[in-house]
């Protein structure tokens, strides 16, 4: 388990990050068009990187996490607008947080399994 300090220190930087991109978004929101492809963009790098690092910090450490999520920044982020789009459905949207959860923690397993194959070739 995470030490409780630690996780509010988590939690708070993530909380700078959420409100960050949502001024962002906040700004783009008067220009049409942009404005729907900016709630994907930022929910969707907001979701796929906070979901799926809590998934692989069941299973790494917090740094290690967190290179594997850099290292795959591409294909989180795929993961995390899929999510965002889940999230843009009235009423499925309830179930997004067990959705997201299960949607990274088979993205982590997947990655690993990546991970020990290209080891392995080496």
């Amino acid at each position: 388990a995470m030490p409780a300090l630690r996780s509010l220190v988590l939690s708070a930087r993530f909380l700078a990050v959420v409100i960050l991109g949502n001024i962002v978004a906040l700004l783009l929101l008067l220009v049409p068009g942009v404005n729907i492809a900016a709630f994907f963009i930022v929910n969707g790098y907001l979701l796929g990187r906070e979901f799926f690092e809590f998934a692989a910090m069941r299973f790494r450490g917090e740094e290690e996490a967190r290179a594997l999520r850099r290292h795959y920044a591409g294909t989180v982020f795929l993961a995390g607008l899929l999510i965002a789009a889940f999230l843009a459905v009235p009423l499925l949207n309830l179930l997004t947080p067990l959705f997201a959860a299960a949607v990274m923690v088979h993205l982590h397993k997947a990655i690993s399994v990546r991970e020990v194959a290209r080891s392995s070739r080496r």
